[in-house]
Order: C-alpha cells, then structure tokens, then sequence
C-alpha cells in the first residue's frame, strides 16, 4: 500500500502539472484523522473478505475448485464496491448513509463520507461497531465450519452440509 501511494505520489510531482491536479482534486480535506480513519477501515475490511474467502475455501477439497468457490465473495466484494460508488453521485442520498453503515459496503463508503465532511462522529463509531460485529459473526461461523470441514473426508460439502455443520451443537 506504502509503495502505490509512494508511486502515485512521485508520478504527480514528476508528470502532472500543479494547477491541473488542483483543479481535478481538491486536497485540502485530507487530514490525519482521515488517513487514519482510512487505514482502520482498510484493515477491517480485509479482515471481512479474508474472513469470507477463508470460509468459502475450506468447503473445497481440491485446489482447482478454490476460484468456483469464491466466486460469491468476489461478487459481494463488487457489489459493495459499487453500492459505494454509485452513492457518491448523490452523497447526501439515504442510500449513501445506508451503504457507510452496511458491512459489505462500508470499508468502500465511509472514508469518502468523512473525507466530504458528511459523516459525524457518531455516524463513523457505529458504522465501525457493526463491521467489527459483523467481522466477530463471520469469523465464529468460519472457524466452526472451517474446523468442520478440515474433518470432513469424503464427499464434497455443499451449502446446505455446512448451515447443518454450524447448526450442530455437540461440535
């Protein structure tokens, strides 16, 4: 991440023209409590996918199968992503306010809510508090089934296999 920023960085000292990085970017609502605001939803929005990819690749018994497997997550990553960026069109919508406080979407949406001064203090806490709920769900469900399926041998377990395996309380 240090080296795409130190890049981007370089490359706009070194080839863009000042007045017209200014007149496409306005840099003043940069701040640390952003960048540090930024770097804690980075972190748990790759603890989030990680979680769910690892969830999705312990149902596969063979290495081949692991890109089929993810495919859901990938889409969910996408469509988080989207719904984030879609809603910057109309950043005062309620939809936006929706995709900042939405788990999927929220490590996409709410640093540039902060950055456009449309999210509060309160608004950032309890966006914060579900993606940590959230991430605390995902991964009891993913260690339950991932211990579960590393036992598993034999047939390959399909989605209904795993609610089952979570639902079954002597494990």
């Amino acid at each position: 991440m240090i080296v795409i920023v130190l890049t981007a960085l370089i490359s706009s000292k070194a080839f863009l023209d000042a007045e017209l990085l200014n007149s496409v970017l306005d840099m003043s609502n940069i701040t640390p409590y952003l960048g540090i605001i930024t770097i804690i939803y980075f972190i748990l929005g790759y603890f989030e996918y990680s979680l769910l990819y690892a969830l999705t690749g312990s149902t596969v018994s063979k290495p081949e199968d692991i890109q089929s497997a993810n495919t859901p997550v990938a889409i969910l990553a996408v469509v988080g992503f989207y719904l984030s960026y879609f809603t910057m069109m109309n950043p005062t919508s309620e939809l936006n306010l929706f995709a900042s406080l939405f788990p999927i979407s929220s490590p996409f949406c709410m640093p540039f809510r902060i950055m456009m001064g449309l999210a509060s203090g309160v608004d950032v806490l309890i966006s914060i508090a579900i993606l940590i709920i959230t991430i605390l769900v995902i991964a009891k469900i993913a260690i339950k089934i991932y211990s579960n399926a590393i036992l598993n041998y034999g047939t390959k377990m399909n989605f209904k296999d795993m609610i089952n395996m979570y639902k079954d309380k002597q494990n």
